[in-house]
């Protein structure tokens, strides 16, 4: 991927100088960064191990599933103005055992991810990858 674009921001502050206070001079606080434009790339997985001793069901999969192509949506801030980041792709996986077909390393190198947010996708036998849009 190549390197992403950032903007850097000199804080300052306005105090009051020597002498009456009528006259104002700068103070330097520190330094803002911004990432312009930039393609995230973000991997996890399920352990059904852990999820049978936690209570975490296929339904609570499934509401994962359903919410994290809007992950971003009314999540502003003033770091991050409305409608300046987004899912653009969900990747998801379904294993057909308990114990996966193939480790999550394995599953995870198959999608290449280019800094224009294209991507490519190697299926692995038996694992079709489902591919979701983003809100």
């Amino acid at each position: 991927m190549e390197p992403v674009s950032i903007t850097s921001t000199q804080i300052t502050k306005s105090v009051s100088g020597e002498g009456d206070g009528s006259k104002k001079s700068s103070d330097t606080m520190g330094m803002k960064h911004r990432v312009d434009s930039a393609t995230y790339v973000v991997y996890g997985s399920m352990n059904p191990q852990l999820a049978e001793r936690t209570g975490f069901s296929t339904e609570d999969a499934e509401a994962i599933k359903t919410v994290l192509p809007r992950l971003f949506e009314g999540d502003a801030s003033s770091a991050r103005p409305e409608g300046s980041m987004a899912v653009e792709k969900l990747i998801w996986w379904q294993h057909n055992c308990k114990s996966g077909q193939y480790s999550s390393a394995k599953v995870h190198r198959t999608l290449q991810v280019n800094s224009d947010a294209s991507y490519q996708l190697t299926n692995l036998e038996g694992l079709v990858p489902e591919e979701i849009d983003g809100f």
